[in-house]
């Protein structure tokens, strides 16, 4: 345990510097150093969380469906830790404990909820028992990084497969809406079936004045049954491949849900969810806008169904829960009111569309980059629907690739009189925030990196 505090406590050193000297945001270089003073550090870590890790991941949804499920573990009187800043490959996982344990490398936690990159499961697993996973979905996302879908899948599925979950100790937490997330629990090598729980969304409504769905059809990324290869069909298509599914040719249909959400309301900033919690039924009011962040509640409400807490907590944790940074986050810059919402491939960037383009006053800011975080391909953008922001709404692009984002805003149909282009944040945001009225709403749509620098600008 020396070699532990010991690294623990260089790490913290690390951490303390990279703040006090304005360095960065010091979420994964605290991980790194203290990695290389001991190899075994998260696996001593891991190993004194007293119940259980609970990894979560898949392309969209990971950080607020973590930082939901942390809180209603809380709810239920747990000690919880996460990287709740999004850190989410070995070294920022490892670095979020750090932060969260004692100078002695002592962690005092009954649950550890880990938001994991796709590509970074099978790192994470091979040094800590993870008793419990829980895949969000999978879309088209940094192609030059993970690759198309099923290599997307195969890279989570060498993760699990390194977990007691193939053993039957442990349960694996699908989306059932998502026909080839749920292709990894028919998995061979998992010897036990009923550990399996799946969600998904069985009804969704709109209320007035919300957007139902984007002018132009969106072009679903998984088109064919992942057992067979032939033709899906859906009775309920929610959005993306999304939905209740069923192949042609095969008997591969979307599995009995047991969290759902019966029925959902959607609302501009909120939904009202008729909420199936295993036999029982509840009435959650989710106080988060867009149809993707019911998806994140049932993923979080599926968590603790499975570990027997009770449904109060949901509506409790909700009432308590305060956004993660980037993510629907709602924030009054200079007097005016703001939403930031991440964007960062094509179908989570559509559904975000649809809520800006439900709100023909308000004012818009993307900020576009392609560092490596990002991704290096912007090519995405094309399959985004931009068509969804009205063509007499005025937008201030910026960031590495603001020119790009202007080119594809000017083929959505936006004239270039209403496009600002401004590649430095700062003065973008400015600019910006001066075009809105004090009852308007200014959207602010940033790329991952472009998030980290305008959560750097606020602070």
């Amino acid at each position: 345990m020396l070699k532990t505090a010991f690294a623990v406590t260089t790490g913290k050193t690390v951490a303390g510097l990279t703040a006090f000297l304005k360095l960065g945001s010091g979420t994964s270089l605290p991980g790194k150093v203290a990695r290389k003073l001991d190899p075994h550090l998260l696996q001593n870590l891991g190993k004194q969380v007293k119940h259980q890790v609970i990894a979560v991941t898949g392309t969209n949804g990971k950080t607020t469906t973590c930082g939901l499920l942390a809180q209603f573990l809380r709810e239920g009187n747990h000690r919880v830790v996460h990287n709740q800043l999004g850190a989410n490959m070995v070294p920022g996982i490892t670095a979020a404990l750090i932060k969260q344990s004692s100078l002695t490398g002592h962690l005092s936690a009954d649950y550890a909820v880990l938001e994991v990159d796709e590509a970074s499961m099978k790192g994470l697993t091979s040094e800590i028992g993870v008793q419990r996973v829980v895949v969000s979905n999978l879309f088209r996302d940094q192609l030059d990084r993970y690759g198309e879908l099923d290599t997307t899948a195969k890279l989570i599925q060498k993760g699990i497969q390194q977990t007691e979950i193939m053993q039957g100790r442990g349960r694996l937490i699908l989306n059932g809406d998502d026909p080839l997330v749920t292709t990894l629990g028919q998995d061979p090598a998992l010897q036990y079936q009923d550990n399996l729980l799946y969600f998904g969304v069985e009804q969704v409504t709109y209320q007035h004045g919300t957007t139902p769905a984007c002018p132009v059809p969106f072009t679903r990324e998984v088109t064919q049954c992942p057992a067979c290869q032939g033709p899906l069909d859906y009775t309920n298509l929610v959005f993306g491949h999304l939905g209740d599914y069923h192949c042609r040719e095969c008997d591969y249909h979307r599995p009995t849900l047991t969290v759902a959400a019966e029925h959902v309301l959607v609302k501009p900033e909120a939904s009202e969810i008729r909420l199936r919690y295993g036999h029982e039924t509840i009435h959650i009011n989710l106080p988060l806008p867009g149809l993707f962040n019911v998806y994140n509640l049932l993923a979080a409400a599926a968590v603790v169904y499975d570990l027997g807490l009770p449904a109060s907590v949901i509506q409790s944790g909700l009432n308590h829960y305060q956004s993660v940074f980037g993510r629907a986050e709602k924030k009054v810059l200079s007097g005016k009111n703001t939403l930031i919402m991440l964007i960062k491939n094509p179908v989570g960037a559509s559904e975000v569309l649809k809520l800006v383009g439900g709100d023909p006053k308000g004012k818009l800011l993307i900020a576009l980059n392609d560092n490596y975080a990002d991704g290096r391909d912007v090519s995405w953008i094309w399959d985004a629907q931009f068509e969804a922001i009205p063509a007499e709404k005025e937008v201030v692009v910026s960031g590495v690739r603001a020119e790009d984002m202007a080119i594809r805003l000017k083929y959505a149909g936006i004239s270039e009189a209403r496009i600002l282009i401004e590649p430095d944040l700062k003065a973008a945001l400015d600019k910006a925030l001066d075009k809105t009225a004090p009852d308007e709403v200014l959207y602010i749509l940033p790329t991952y990196t472009a998030l980290l620098s305008l959560n750097k600008i606020l602070n």
